[in-house]
């Protein structure tokens, strides 16, 4: 959609938006008084909470790694989305329609591919209804109707370029096509991309259409086939159905399985968490992903020596994610065995079971790195140590990289080398760690307004006149001011509306200094702290006339009774 969103309904969004039910629904949030939460940081890992979220500010911040903002900041930060993707999901979960500004901006780059990809699955879907061998094959496959609408399946027909003439018709440029993966053109002629394939719809975070998946319905070409790379779809950062596994809520574990087949027919089995790579290995960017769905991933491999692979692969990818509130485990199936057959031969309860079972990323870790060693000997376990070394390093610190080196010197006698004294990564300040320096009279203004915008508003015209500048004191103007303006404003619509200056991460960590306990006593505060830096404007310009008169010797008449009337004006104010 072109221009951009308009303020007065960033406004309401935020109005109607409570970030202690935002963040709920994705952290464990506990009550800490005075419509305070704590819980333990999804952003680091911490052992103590120093997560809050402020109800009253409609604000969060970590102490421990000094992550805050809005609602709208930490489903960004969460959920991996863009500003504009986060106004979207919080719009939707408000029933609300996101509008936007007329002629603003211009239409984004690749917003005829999500058109053309959206325009063709609604074709391949009439084409499914069309063909009766598809439905069939489907039917052959245990899917139900209910499972085929649920996953948008459809129908890519046996035909050279009948995709490409309906998009033609509808407006849709051959180079467009092409460059949407949809298809191929070689020596002046186009193809369809896709034929004769059961077709499925690969969305991204926001519900959109960017790629598909194809199943072939006979023997010509690979059995299955993705869309290729395009500026829309990049494999390593997708995965299939992970935007309707979230759209349902945050489920206590997700699996991982190996094609959308799978995927398709664990849902009809009940198993609505499951999602599958796309024709790649797992990456990080995968496990990031996954971790912001649920604490506990579950990869479901064949148990050949492909689907070992895969495993080692992926975890090789969790690693760097695998704070101490995460777990990863690992299910190998039966020989001959994947979820669909397994699933469909011995039923939801087995594969439940099989599920609760599956081997810990420790436990495969170790075994799969000692399988081929010989334990009972010294050389054996010293290899055992310098082969896990290396994979232990990409730990994040924490109590379970701490245990994974217990692990090691239980199995091999020794965990490896130990980091010098000093050389602790704990020993030095998280980026951006709470800052406890005393305010000055400026920021401490600053801050109350932050934490209470309609203080503003009792602010009196002249009120921060002076004889001199001090440091901060035009901003402070700028934000009463703005403030003065915006009577209806809370912390959180603030800071959304600073977003985009460069004061805003100052703002943010005010917003969440501890700077008074008492709201009530916070108007009298700033009064008396508007005072003390008049006083400092009084102070400054003394020193600047005291100055001048040495330097110069002396001063003129003016600045002389200047001087006198800023000198008696300092002794009366005490």
């Amino acid at each position: 959609m072109a221009g951009r969103i308009p303020e007065d309904f960033i406004e309401s969004l935020l109005e109607r938006t409570d970030i202690v039910e935002i963040v709920g629904a994705r952290v464990d949030l506990k009550p800490a008084g005075r419509g305070e939460h704590k819980a333990l940081c999804p952003f680091h890992d911490e052992k103590t909470p120093s997560f809050t979220v402020s109800g009253d500010k409609q604000f969060y911040h970590c102490f421990g790694c000094g992550a805050h903002g809005t609602a709208i900041g930490f489903v960004m930060q969460y959920d991996g989305l863009e500003f504009p993707a986060a106004i979207e999901e919080l719009a939707h979960m408000a029933g609300l329609e996101v509008p936007r500004e007329a002629g603003q901006a211009p239409i984004k780059k690749n917003d005829r591919l999500y058109q053309a990809l959206s325009q063709a699955q609604t074709w391949f879907r009439r084409q499914l209804g069309a063909s009766e061998a598809a439905r069939d094959y489907l039917k052959s496959r245990g899917f139900d109707k209910a499972t085929v609408d649920e996953f948008g399946i459809g129908y890519a027909p046996d035909a050279w370029q009948a995709l490409a003439d309906f998009m033609i018709n509808e407006g849709f440029r051959p180079q467009e096509l092409e460059e949407a993966g949809l298809v191929t053109r070689r020596d002046g002629r186009v193809t369809d991309k896709f034929r004769d394939r059961v077709m499925f719809p690969i969305h991204d975070r926001r519900g959109r259409v960017i790629a598909f998946g194809g199943r072939s319905l006979g023997e010509r070409g690979p059995k299955y086939m993705n869309s290729p790379e395009t500026p829309v779809f990049h494999k390593g950062r997708e995965l299939y159905r992970l935007f309707q596994v979230r759209r349902g809520g945050l489920p206590p574990r997700i699996l991982v399985v190996e094609g959308y087949m799978d995927a398709a027919a664990l849902f009809q089995f009940g198993f609505d968490n499951a999602v599958a790579t796309l024709g790649t290995s797992v990456t990080p960017d995968h496990m990031s992903l996954l971790f912001r769905a649920s604490p506990v991933v579950v990869f479901c491999f064949d148990g050949d020596r492909a689907g070992l692979q895969a495993a080692w692969r992926g975890l090789e990818a969790a690693l760097p994610e695998l704070k101490s509130n995460r777990e990863v485990r690992f299910l190998f199936l039966p020989e001959g065995e994947d979820p669909d057959s397994l699933v469909r031969g011995q039923g939801a309860e087995t594969l439940t079971r099989m599920l609760d079972e599956a081997k810990p990323l420790s436990a495969f870790f170790f075994d799969h790195l000692a399988e081929s060693l010989d334990m009972a000997t010294l050389d054996g376990r010293a290899r055992l140590v310098a082969l896990a070394e290396p994979y232990l390093e990409k730990l994040p610190e924490g109590a379970f990289a701490d245990m994974m080196r217990d692990e090691l010197v239980r199995r091999a006698g020794h965990g490896g080398r130990i980091q010098p004294a000093g050389e602790s990564k704990a020993a030095s300040p998280p980026p951006g760690g709470n800052d406890e320096r005393p305010l000055t009279p400026v920021q401490y203004a600053v801050a109350l307004i932050v934490q209470r915008p309609t203080l503003a508003d009792g602010v009196e015209e002249g009120a921060l006149e002076g004889p001199a500048t001090v440091r901060g004191v035009d901003f402070l103007r700028e934000l009463i001011d703005f403030c003065r303006h915006k009577p209806q404003f809370s912390t959180a619509k603030l800071l959304e509306a600073w977003r985009e200056r460069r004061e805003a991460p100052w703002l943010a960590r005010l917003a969440a200094r501890d700077v008074l306990a008492d709201r009530d006593e916070m108007p009298t505060a700033l009064a008396q702290t508007l005072a003390r830096i008049r006083r400092q404007m009084v102070q400054t310009r003394i020193r600047e006339l005291q100055q001048a008169q040495l330097n110069e010797g002396g001063l003129d008449e003016d600045r002389t009774s200047e001087l006198r009337r800023l000198l008696s004006q300092r002794n009366q104010d005490g």
